[in-house]
């Protein structure tokens, strides 16, 4: 019988804890959507808030661990020390805010109540924008003590590219495969993400200039 894999291992772990991805997963959206909603009750008729969650798949998280080391392979020798809770991305929630300036609003609400205000901040940076995006890491103690969750509040126009560029940059199959290393497509990727923050920039800017009353 041929000997198990590092993948195979991380496979079985993954499956046989499942069941606490889903359940962090849901505790960490109904939260969200529970402390957000006086806010988005209150919102301007442009202004959005949508919250997106998700369980890290299983292919994603081996691929992920992978790449985490040394020349993005698994040491067979070693498969005991790889695990599938290493990651700190297994349950997520993405808060979707346009224009962007909610943002700051956004993060104060959610980081003044329990369970996050001890969450860990790592912002999150692309092109285009300096100041990153606010992600934080944490536990739901109550349902598990081992599964990480992460949730970020992102501008609502970069966060629904990324769900396009995602699919189609970091899950390729067959002749697609490689392609997130292709040096066009990341120039191309670099170059919608400043088009879109200029475009929430320019909306921030019209939005204050015609909302100030005319001076006499």
């Amino acid at each position: 019988m041929p000997e198990r894999t590092v993948e195979d291992r991380l496979r079985e772990e993954y499956f046989d804890i499942l069941p606490d991805i889903r359940r962090v997963a849901w505790q960490l959206e109904t939260e969200i959507m529970h402390i957000t909603l006086p806010l988005k009750q209150s919102l301007a008729h442009y202004e959005q808030l949508v919250v997106k969650s998700r369980v890290k798949e299983c292919e994603s998280a081996i691929k992920t661990l992978r790449g985490q080391q040394e020349g993005n392979v698994f040491d067979p020798e070693k498969r005991e020390k790889y695990s599938i809770l290493d990651l700190k991305d297994l349950a997520g929630s993405r808060v979707l805010v346009f224009p962007r300036n909610g943002l700051i609003k956004t993060v104060q609400m959610l980081r003044q109540y329990e369970p996050f205000r001890d969450w860990v901040a790592e912002p999150l940076s692309y092109a285009g924008d300096e100041r990153g995006i606010p992600m934080y890491f944490g536990f739901f103690p109550a349902i598990s003590s081992t599964v990480c969750a992460e949730f970020q509040v992102v501008p609502m126009l970069i966060g629904l590219f990324w769900e396009v560029e995602h699919s189609a940059m970091y899950k390729p199959i067959g002749w697609a495969k490689g392609i997130e290393n292709d040096e066009g497509m990341n120039s191309c990727r670099t170059e919608v993400e400043i088009s879109l923050a200029r475009f929430e920039a320019e909306f921030e800017k019209f939005v204050e200039k015609n909302s100030q009353p005319p001076s006499e």
